[in-house]
C-alpha cells in the first residue's frame, strides 16, 4: 500500500511541475533585433507602419507549445497596452528577411561574417554623426564591441551603426590616434606630383588646377589606375588645348611602402594657325612611397620624352622628385614636392604650401618656386598662388 501512496505522491508533483512549465516560448525573429523589436528599430526596419513610433514599445513573438504550433505576435504600445494576434509562418520569414536585407544596406560589413574580422580596425560612423575608429572586439546579434584608444570597451547596438570602414593597418594608427578626423582619399598625389600609392578600384576623383586645367583619375583595378588633364585656355580653339594622359601602375611591397611607375603623356600644339600640326611630349617615372594616406615620403626619378621638334626620344638626364604630406588636423594637411633639374644648368623647382581636407572634397593652395643654380639667391623666382579643388567620386570606403 505504501508504494501507492509514494506513486500516487511522485504523479502529483509531475503534474505540477508540467502545469508549471510556460504554455509559450518566445522565438528569436533575427539575429540583428534578438527576441524584441523596439521602437529604433522598427523605424530602422520599417515594421509595423500601422504605429507610430511614439505609441510603439516593442514587439515579441511567441510559440505556443501546443501541437498546432501556432506563433502569436505580441505588441506593447507606450500607454501600457498589449495587443495579441496570430502571425502565419510566412509573414514571420518574410519579416525576418526585410530585416536582414536592410540591415546589410546600412551596414554591409555588419553581418556574420563580421565575426572573421574580430581584432581588426575600423572606422565607425554613427545616425548620429559620431565618428571613431576602434578595434573590434566582439560580434553579438544586437551589438558590437570596440576597444578605442579611451579607457574601457564601446558598445555599440547595429542599428545605430551606418557604416563602417575596415582600416588598412598601415593607416590603423593614424585612425586610432585620430578616430575624427575621417577618410579623405588614398594618397595617391601631393599637389601635381603623384606617389606610388594608387587609387583602389572604383575610386576616383575630378580636379581643376587654377581653372585653367582640368582632370579626372579613375582606379581601374587596386594596382592600376588611368587620368586625362587638359587645358582650358580662354580665347584658343579645341584643337590648340593641351590634353594629356597619366596611367600609372602601384604594387604594395610591404603595409607601409609602395612602388610604382606610370607616364604622363601629353599632346603638345604647336599654336601656328596655318600649320596644326601637333606631337607628343612627356615623362616616363618610377616612385617609391613610404608611409600611409594621411603621411608619406616619396622619391621619385623621371625622364623627359619627345615625339617632335629637334629634341625627340628620351631626354639624358633625370628629374628627380622628394615629395612628402602630413595630416596635422582634421582639416588641414601641410605639403611639399620638390625637384631637382640635371640637364643644362640645373636648378630646383616645386611646390610648398597646404591642403584643406573634407569627406569628398579637398582643396590644395601653395605657391611655385624656381631656383636655377646659375641665380643668386635662395629663391631665383615665387609664383604665390597655386589652386587645387578636387571632388572625390565612385567608391570612397576603405577596404
Amino acid at each position: 500500500m505504501r508504494y501507492f501512496f509514494l506513486l500516487v505522491f511522485i504523479c502529483a508533483c509531475l503534474t505540477q511541475a508540467r502545469a508549471q512549465q510556460p504554455a509559450t516560448r518566445l522565438r528569436v525573429m533575427s539575429p540583428v533585433v534578438g527576441t524584441s523589436i523596439d521602437s529604433q528599430e522598427k523605424v530602422t526596419y520599417e515594421l509595423f507602419p500601422e504605429y507610430s513610433a511614439k505609441e510603439f514599445s516593442e514587439a515579441r513573438f511567441e510559440q505556443s507549445l501546443a501541437p498546432d504550433s501556432a506563433l502569436i505576435q505580441r505588441i506593447t504600445l507606450t500607454d501600457g497596452r498589449t495587443l495579441l494576434s496570430p502571425i502565419s509562418p510566412l509573414d514571420f520569414v518574410n519579416m525576418r528577411l526585410k530585416i536582414e536585407e536592410k540591415a546589410r544596406r546600412l551596414s554591409p560589413t555588419a553581418g556574420p561574417a563580421l565575426t572573421d574580422s574580430v581584432g581588426r580596425v575600423y572606422r565607425v560612423v554613427l545616425r548620429s554623426g559620431t565618428t571613431f575608429a576602434g578595434t573590434l572586439r566582439a560580434v553579438r546579434p544586437q551589438e558590437l564591441e570596440f576597444t578605442t584608444d579611451k579607457p574601457g570597451a564601446v558598445l555599440i547596438a547595429r542599428s545605430q551603426i551606418v557604416s563602417m570602414q575596415l582600416v588598412p593597418a598601415v593607416e590603423a594608427i593614424d585612425a586610432q590616434r585620430h578616430p575624427g578626423w575621417g577618410y579623405v582619399g588614398n594618397g595617391t598625389r601631393v599637389f601635381f606630383a603623384p606617389t606610388a600609392r594608387g587609387l583602389r578600384a572604383g575610386e576616383g576623383y575630378a580636379q581643376t588646377i587654377d581653372v585653367l586645367l582640368l582632370g579626372a583619375n579613375y582606379g581601374i583595378t587596386d594596382n592600376f589606375s588611368f587620368g586625362v588633364l587638359f587645358s582650358a585656355l580662354p580665347g584658343i580653339g579645341l584643337g590648340n588645348q593641351l590634353f594629356a594622359i597619366t596611367p600609372k601602375i602601384s604594387v604594395p611591397i610591404q603595409q607601409d611602402l609602395h612602388v610604382g611607375a606610370g607616364v604622363l603623356y601629353m599632346r603638345v600644339p604647336n599654336f601656328d594657325y596655318s600649320n596644326s600640326t601637333s606631337y607628343g611630349a612627356g615623362i616616363a617615372y618610377g616612385l617609391s612611397t613610404y608611409g600611409s594616406a594621411d603621411n608619406n615620403l616619396t622619391l621619385g626619378l623621371g625622364y623627359g620624352f619627345s615625339g617632335g621638334g629637334n629634341d625627340q626620344g628620351f631626354g639624358k638626364s633625370p628629374v628627380v622628385v622628394l615629395s612628402g604630406a602630413t595630416r596635422v588636423s582634421k582639416r588641414l594637411s601641410l605639403m611639399s614636392e620638390n625637384y631637382l633639374i640635371t640637364s643644362g644648368s640645373g636648378g630646383l623647382g616645386g611646390l610648398y604650401g597646404v591642403r584643406l581636407n573634407w569627406p569628398r572634397t579637398t582643396l590644395g593652395i601653395g605657391s611655385f618656386y624656381i631656383a636655377p643654380f646659375d641665380s643668386e639667391g635662395a629663391f631665383g623666382y615665387l609664383y604665390p598662388v597655386y589652386l587645387d579643388l578636387s571632388l572625390r567620386f565612385g567608391k570612397t570606403a576603405q577596404k
